[in-house]
């Protein structure tokens, strides 16, 4: 009998993206949080409007600022 250990063997653990180091750091995530933070007051004010168009903002802006540093920034390297 195989055991997974000695059929795949081990990888390196380490990352092979780092974050931004600095000031660039700090302004990614200034953005970040302000479109995450931003995403859901357009949200919650949807309701008071009843307006799906600023919803579907509220969807896309909080979307993006996960994709922002989950999977643009990750290629920039």
């Amino acid at each position: 009998m195989t055991y997974p250990d000695e059929q795949y063997p081990a990888r390196e653990l380490t990352p092979e993206y780092s974050a931004p180091a600095g000031a660039l750091g700090v302004v990614i995530f200034v953005i970040c949080l302000a479109l995450f933070v931003g995403g859901f007051y357009l949200m919650a004010v949807s309701f008071d409007s009843d307006s799906a168009l600023l919803f579907v903002g509220g969807l896309v802006a909080s979307s993006l600022a996960f994709l922002i540093p989950l999977e643009l920034l990750p290629r920039l390297d």
